[in-house]
C-alpha cells in the first residue's frame, strides 16, 4: 500500500490530471488528491465487468492491473484524450514494479530474519543469499537496539531512512521494541568503524528524542554466521542492562568483568557475598557513603580528586573510608581491597538481577 501511495505522490508532480488506484470494490487507496482516498468510486462495477483493459466512464479512463493472472487493482486518470491510456500504461507498470521490488524486498528480510534465527539449512544459505544478491563473503556485525513498544515503529523508520541509501547497512524490526542492524564490515579499522557505527545509530534515534540501548556482537567473515553476531548482540545488551545501567552502547568483545560474572552460578556467587560481605555487612552502607565509594573508584582511588568531585572536606572523605573499612573490613584505600569490593559488589547485582526474575527489560 505505502509503494502505491508513494507512487501517486511521485506522478502528482509529473501530471496535472487527477490520478488514482483504487481496490476492486471500488475504494480509492491511493490518489494525486489525497482528499479521495477512503472514498468510493461507483464505476469500479462496470470496469471489472468490462471485457477490455480501458474503459472510459463519467469523464474518466480507467484501467485494470493484474498481478500474476488476477485483477488486484483499477488505475484511473481525469480525462478521455487518447494520450491518457499512454498515461495509465506507464503507470501501471511503475506500480507493478514497485509492487514486485517491494515484494523481493519482503522476502529478502524474511530469509535475513531466518538466519539470524538459524532457521535456514546452513547448506542452503549460500545458494538463497546468491538469488537475493546478497554478497556472502563480505565480513559483518549486528547491532541489536532496544526501544520501548511506544517508539518502536518510530525508531525503524528514523533508521530506515537513516540507512536509505546506503549498501552497507539492512535494518529491520525483529518485534515492537527490538530492532536489527546489519553492517558490512569491509573495512580496515574495523574497531573505530564499529564504535562510529553505533555512536551514528544511537545519535540517529536520539535526534528524534528515541531513548535507546544498543548492543553489538562480534564481527563474523560470511553472512552465514550472522546468527553468531546476533546471539553476541543480545548477550552484550543483556548484560549491559545488569552492570552498566547508564551505558547505551555495549560491545560483546568489551565486556570486561560482566562477562564472566554473568557465566557464574548463582549459589557460587552467593558463596562469595558470603564471604566478602560476611552478616550483611554491604547493607550497612548509606546511599551517601556509596556514592562515595563509586566516585573514589571513578576517580583511581585518588582521594584529592574524589573530595573536590563530591565537594566534601578531605576529612569527611577519609572518615567515610573508615567507615567502610569497620562495616565490612576492607580498606578500599588498598588497592587490593578496592578490586575485591568491585567485584562483589558486581557479584551482588548479578545476584539481584537473577532474583528479580528479570530478563532482558528495555529501559534501564
Amino acid at each position: 500500500m505505502e509503494e502505491i501511495k508513494k507512487c501517486m505522490r511521485q506522478a502528482k508532480t509529473i501530471l496535472s490530471q487527477n490520478v488514482g488506484v483504487m481496490d476492486t470494490n471500488g475504494l480509492i487507496i491511493a490518489s494525486t488528491d489525497p482528499e479521495l482516498e477512503g472514498t468510493n468510486d461507483s464505476s469500479v462495477r462496470a470496469v471489472l465487468m468490462s471485457d477490455d483493459a480501458f474503459s472510459s466512464t463519467a469523464g474518466r479512463t480507467y484501467m485494470k492491473i493484474a498481478i500474476g493472472e488476477q485483477t488486484k487493482y483499477i488505475i484511473y486518470i481525469d480525462g478521455v484524450e487518447p494520450e491518457v491510456r499512454v498515461y495509465l500504461e506507464l503507470l501501471a507498470e511503475w506500480i507493478k514494479s514497485a509492487i514486485k521490488e517491494r515484494g523481493t524486498d519482503a522476502e529478502k528480510e524474511l530469509f535475513t530474519k531466518n538466519v539470524l534465527l538459524e532457521n535456514e539449512l546452513p547448506g542452503d544459505i549460500p545458494l538463497k543469499a546468491r538469488g537475493f544478491k546478497i554478497d556472502y563473503t563480505v565480513p559483518r556485525f549486528v547491532m541489536v537496539v532496544r526501544t520501548s513498544r511506544e517508539e518502536g515503529n518510530e525508531a525503524l523508520e528514523a533508521l530506515q531512512n537513516f540507512y536509505s541509501d546506503s549498501e552497507v547497512a539492512d535494518v529491520m524490526a525483529m518485534d515492537e521494541k527490538t530492532l536489527i542492524v546489519i553492517m558490512n564490515a569491509d573495512v580496515e579499522n574495523q574497531d573505530e568503524y564499529i564504535d562510529n557505527s553505533s555512536r551514528a545509530v544511537l545519535d540517529c534515534l536520539n535526534n528524534e528524542s528515541i531513548t535507546a540501548y544498543v548492543g553489538i556482537g562480534s564481527v563474523v567473515p560470511l553472512f552465514q554466521n550472522i546468527s553468531k553476531s546476533y546471539r553476541d548482540a543480545m548477550q552484550s545488551l543483556k548484560i549491559g542492562s545488569v552492570f552498566e545501567k547508564k551505558q547505551y552502547i555495549t560491545r560483546y568483545d568489551k565486556l570486561g568483568l560482566g562477562r564472566i560474572i554473568y557465566q557464574l552460578p548463582p549459589t557460587l556467587c552467593q558463596m562469595f557475598i558470603d564471604e566478602v560481605f560476611p552478616n550483611g555487612a554491604y547493607e550497612t552502607l548509606d546511599e551517601d557513603t556509596l556514592t562515595t565509594i563509586w566516585s573514589f573508584f571513578a576517580n583511581n582511588l585518588n582521594g584529592s580528586e574524589t573530595s573536590r568531585e563530591l565537594f566534601v572536606h578531605r576529612n569527611t572523605l577519609v572518615y567515610r573510608l573508615d567507615k567502610v573499612q569497620k562495616n565490612t573490613g576492607l580498606n578500599l584505600r588498598s588497592f587490593e581491597d578496592a578490586v575485591l569490593f568491585k567485584i562483589a559488589s558486581m557479584v551482588r547485582t548479578y545476584l539481584e538481577y537473577t532474583e528479580s526474575g528479570k530478563n532482558d527489560n528495555l529501559i534501564r
